[in-house]
């Protein structure tokens, strides 16, 4: 079961396996002056962390024919870092895994097997900074 996203006073997290994780963390900076007896807060600056903001690239519709065109279900990471991709049938059967910089599946099984034209479930994972991203892919043959 992937992961479920929710928003909790403005930042978003994962909720894995009764783990909450921040998939945005903003780190808010204060300036404060002190003069005197006196203390002015001038202005605050926020950050998104560098690190999760590798975002993970979906296309959502490929027809393995052999053409030029869309021939391959493709995955992968904004910044080139290793994902991680599962696809599944509707019943929720893995039919395919893979991990690599650039995942690709063309619509075979891990045993050769050509999978039927339909709709079919994937999630998929940004080793390094635990970005996740999961939804439906369209073959059609």
């Amino acid at each position: 079961m992937p992961p479920i996203e929710t928003s909790l006073y403005g930042n978003t997290y994962n909720h894995d396996n009764g783990n909450l994780k921040p998939m945005r963390v903003i780190q808010y900076i204060f300036l404060v002056v002190i003069l005197g007896w006196c203390c002015l807060l001038v202005g605050c600056v926020a950050e998104d962390d560098a690190d999760n903001d590798d975002n993970i690239i979906v296309s959502n519709v490929f027809t393995p024919n052999n053409d030029v065109d869309n021939n391959f279900f493709e995955v992968r990471s904004e910044k080139g870092s290793e994902v991680s991709l599962e696809i599944y049938t509707r019943a929720g059967v893995l039919i395919f895994s893979i991990e690599a910089q650039r995942c690709v599946w063309d619509g075979y099984t891990l045993n050769g097997q050509p999978m039927p034209a339909g709709v079919y479930y994937y999630t998929a994972e940004v080793r390094k900074t635990k970005v996740s991203k999961s939804g439906i892919v369209y073959l059609y043959r």
